[in-house]
């Protein structure tokens, strides 16, 4: 197990673009602000989405699209340090015009309107390397 403690940092509350894609926003943002490290949510809806589920076995993600409308029932996530630099992982759960839900690892998400709760964690940057055993990658010590 890994355990690092952090202190809270900067709040932001972020209107994100219309139009743009939420992890790019998110991820642009990160690197703007020197955010290493931090924790978010987002409300709000998104015109398609593209969303995966990660094989245990095979190591490997399967997508699925998302072309309709959205609304953002849950979407939450993490910054830490990838390959030297800000990388976000979010997950979804998206619910359409009937309420029907859909989620998973979000990897793209055309934004309709969307509300961004980021709060930077300070202390040691939590940073992301391949885990052999799952073929993720992890945060590390």
């Amino acid at each position: 197990m890994l355990v690092r403690e952090l202190k809270r940092g900067r709040s932001l509350l972020v209107r994100l673009d219309h139009g743009a894609d939420l992890v790019n926003q998110i991820s642009e943002l990160a690197v703007d602000e020197s955010i290493h490290t931090g924790a978010f949510s987002v409300l709000g809806a998104l015109i398609q989405a593209e969303i995966a589920f990660y094989d245990q076995e095979s190591h490997e993600y399967s997508a699925l699209l998302v072309e309709e409308n959205a609304e953002l029932v849950s979407c939450t996530g993490n910054v830490s340090i990838r390959e030297g630099k800000p990388f976000v992982h979010a997950h979804v759960v998206l619910a359409d015009s009937d309420g029907k839900t859909t989620g998973g690892h979000l990897l793209h998400g055309k934004i309709f309107a969307a509300e961004l709760h980021l709060i930077e964690l300070l202390g040691e940057p939590m940073v992301r390397e391949i885990d052999q055993t799952t073929g993720l990658y992890l945060w590390s010590g």
